[in-house]
């Protein structure tokens, strides 16, 4: 099995479009501020240039064997032959492309060139040489111990095994990687960069002793070493520091994320060495760039806004340029099944292609949305002609309240300046089809059914009585509760969940609460709570109706007083940083509430089912426990689901017919394949799909989790395991059952928290709390 360690970091906002590509690499432009760059865009537009600037480099997917699994490095040979490194099950393989990934040579196992036990050990770290040599680690683990071993065989085929245990002042290896001169550079878990002759193991050179280094790289005579705070140069071949290459370290520390190690499989960037002796170019999400040490700029290669550079679920892994000046990226898909998640993006430079594409068409969100952003690097591949700008109305950066975003774009709608397309989760979607400002895109839905199909029950609770339709969710998921029997078939609503859970309360310590969603403090468990409750709480002109608002306050009280010892004690050891996160707007999903069950810190788990890996991770703890079982979480309404990305497009969008190819696009099976973890598809050709419920790899594993346990201190271990068909067919059957959309109308969630939070602290009372929502809410539709 691989040894892997990941943590994964979150994806910088990017709201505007960079600067034009000119053709080659002598007119790429740097990086300026984004503001600036979307005016320049503007002028450009108005100004309706005659000539456009042509060229830029077009993605395309490497045709990978269908034996290739999660990529670990990609190099290319001397000869300009691709290898690529890679594992399946248990074993590490490699194989080679003499054609740029056209096709590909028998692979060949490592584990057995090696004569290495896989039953005993594990390969990790396998590193690829441009002269043919490979390195690689094994472990094994035996009690609290691990015994590690270290092989390297070089390019004609022989194989030592190395011994680094005086060299190296840790045996846990973070990143290797060979030298022009064959020599191995090794990252002893940042403590050092030990370089080592990989024919004996004996040290060349140390670098950056005592540092953190996030990630390197050998270029030529230059070393790149990213550290935690800067980037430091080396010259390898005195190994003397070198001066500061102000502007490059300037580009690469712009976003600190690409100063923290990540992972130890992957890296925020990745390098390649350049057409040039002192030239290097490097990938990021920003795109690709290109640095001479002999100049002062960085050159913007390719906009990772036009590509899959971009997209939240894309790790590097490694990268190589070609002697025709083709790029390739090998990263890490985190969308992709597990085990399945390595891609190759090629790069080619397009002459005839214009450097910009010439529509522009703006998708707005409430909050930053990585589905958006990984859809965006799909549409743009097969529309080259169209770029997506994310326009996000609360950055977190800047202050503004929902209400505040709410109304500047409201603004800009009826200005002519709104976006084309609008992601409605949070916003009051009724309001805006009774204004009229969103389009009918019951033609696009009726097209998108007769293809593929939609799921009727969701398409059906959003079509208005004339047929029309102004919104729908491209996902949905499904609201479920967990745990012991008897106590799951006692919650059948709101009152009978809060008397089945408030009669534990001499059970309860500030190790043990009630239910698995109380963790983030009153106003996130109010906010969280609501999914299957705030539905009953509009009435037909959009108003709450104050006793269905003060029904909901008075049982999610009871819960949570009864949770009050394990609450008081969150807050008293973790303080504010639990109480911001009363932000999420959304239910968490049901794999962590597992969690929570299999340690025993909750009496019953409540979240969203949104993808066969949450049910996975459901279905092993009901194996694991045997006496847990699950149901369709119901509250004040019944037979609920929980929307996701609801789409409509501006009734005054600017790019009409491009707004249309975006949806109708996200109703495909390729735009519903994407993003499989927010939530179930709606197109009924994926939904019904084997495909799409075949979660993990060949055998139907996803791995390992375990939890310690709140009563004994013991750790608890559980395997992850494909839900069996029996279990797959009934929550796919169920979910074609759901009828009440939980629309997420965040001014009425806020003021219902907001309110209800100082009735759960004592503040003031329920008949104060209700009242004091529905005021906020009649305020807000008076204006």
């Amino acid at each position: 099995m691989i040894r892997q360690h990941i943590w994964k970091r979150g994806t910088a906002l990017t709201a505007a479009m960079v600067l034009a590509l000119t053709p080659g690499l002598a007119g790429c432009g740097n990086k300026e501020n984004a503001d600036n760059t979307k005016k320049e865009k503007t002028d450009a537009k108005d100004t309706q240039k005659e000539e456009k600037t042509m060229g830029r480099y077009l993605e395309e997917d490497v045709a990978l064997p269908d034996n290739c699994g999660d990529i670990l490095d990609m190099t290319l040979l001397e000869d300009g032959t691709l290898r690529v490194c890679y594992y399946k099950g248990d074993d590490v393989f490699y194989l080679d492309s003499s054609d740029g990934g056209t096709s590909w040579k028998d692979p060949v196992n490592l584990s057995e060139v090696l004569k290495v036990d896989t039953s005993k050990y594990g390969l990790s770290y396998p590193k690829l040489g441009a002269n043919g040599g490979i390195f690689v680690s094994a472990y094994v683990a035996s009690g609290e111990s691990e015994e590690h071993r270290h092989y390297y065989m070089a390019p004609d085929g022989s194989v030592k095994e190395l011994d680094l245990s005086q060299t190296l002042a840790s045996a846990y290896i973070s990143e290797a990687r060979f030298t022009d001169r064959g020599n191995l550079i090794i990252n002893d878990f940042s403590t050092a960069l030990v370089e080592i002759n990989p024919l004996d193991g004996s040290v060349v050179k140390k670098y950056e002793e005592g540092s953190v280094v996030s990630c390197f790289a050998p270029i030529g005579k230059y070393l790149v070493a990213v550290t935690n705070s800067t980037v430091h140069y080396y010259d390898m071949e005195t190994g003397e520091p070198l001066e500061d290459a102000a502007a490059l370290t300037e580009q690469i520390s712009e976003d600190e994320g690409n100063l923290e190690l990540t992972s130890t499989t992957s890296y925020p960037l990745v390098f390649s060495k350049g057409e040039e002796e002192d030239c290097l170019f490097y990938a990021e999400e920003g795109g690709v760039y290109r640095y001479s040490f002999k100049g002062s700029v960085v050159e913007e290669v390719i906009d990772g806004n036009l590509t899959s550079l971009s997209s939240p679920d894309i790790s590097f892994v490694a990268m190589a340029r070609d002697q025709d000046g083709n790029f390739y990226v090998a990263v890490q898909d985190s969308s992709a099944d597990m085990g399945h998640m390595g891609r190759i993006l090629k790069y080619t430079y397009s002459p005839d292609t214009p450097a910009e594409p010439d529509t522009e068409l703006t998708v707005y969100s409430l909050l930053d949305n990585s589905y958006i952003r990984q859809v965006a690097a799909v549409f743009q591949k097969k529309y080259p002609d169209i770029y997506l700008n994310l326009e996000v109305g609360m950055t977190g950066e800047d202050g503004m309240t929902t209400t505040d975003a709410l109304k500047t774009l409201n603004t800009e709608i009826m200005a002519g300046n709104g976006p084309d397309v609008m992601i409605l989760d949070g916003i009051p979607e009724d309001t805006y089809i009774e204004k009229g400002m969103l389009a009918d895109i019951s033609s696009i839905l009726d097209k998108a059914e007769e293809e593929d199909g939609i799921l009727d029950n969701i398409r059906e609770s959003y079509r208005e009585e004339d047929g029309s339709q102004y919104v729908m969710p491209l996902k949905f998921s499904i609201p479920l509760i967990q745990g012991n029997k008897e106590d799951v078939e006692k919650a059948g609503d709101i009152v009978s969940m809060a008397d089945m859970l408030e009669s534990y309360q001499a059970e309860y310590t500030e190790m043990n609460m009630p239910l698995s969603l109380m963790g983030v403090g009153p106003e996130g468990f109010l906010k969280t709570f609501a999914d299957v409750n705030a539905p009953a709480w509009q009435k037909e002109d959009g108003s709450l109706d104050e006793e269905a608002v003060k029904e909901y306050l008075e049982q999610a009280g009871r819960i949570y007083a009864a949770g009050k010892e394990s609450m008081d004690y969150i807050k008293e050891m973790a303080g504010d940083y639990v109480y911001s996160l009363s932000e999420l707007p959304i239910l968490s999903n049901v794999s962590g509430s597992v969690m929570s069950l299999l340690g025993g810190y909750v009496k019953m788990a409540a979240g969203r089912l949104a993808s066969p890996e949450d049910l996975a991770n459901m279905y092993s703890l009901e194996q694991k426990l045997g006496d847990i079982t699950h149901r369709l979480w119901n509250g004040q309404a019944q037979n609920c689901f929980i929307p996701a990305q609801t789409v409509g497009i501006s009734s005054k969008a600017e790019q009409k017919e491009a707004a249309e190819k975006l949806v109708e696009f996200l109703f495909t099976k390729e735009g519903q394949e994407i993003g499989s973890s927010s939530g179930f598809p709606v197109n009924e050709a994926v939904y019904d799909s084997e495909d799409y419920w075949a979660a993990g790899d060949d055998q139907g594993r996803l791995g390992t989790s375990g939890s310690g346990n709140a009563n004994t201190g013991e750790y608890v271990e559980m395997e992850i395991v494909r839900a069996d068909e029996k279990t797959t067919k009934e929550i796919q059957e169920l979910g074609k059952t759901l009828t009440t959309p939980s629309r997420g109308n965040e001014i009425i969630l806020s003021a219902v928290a907001e309110n209800g939070t100082r009735y759960l602290n004592g503040e003031i009372s329920l008949e104060e709390a209700a009242k004091g929502a529905i005021q906020q809410v009649n305020l807000y539709l008076a204006e």
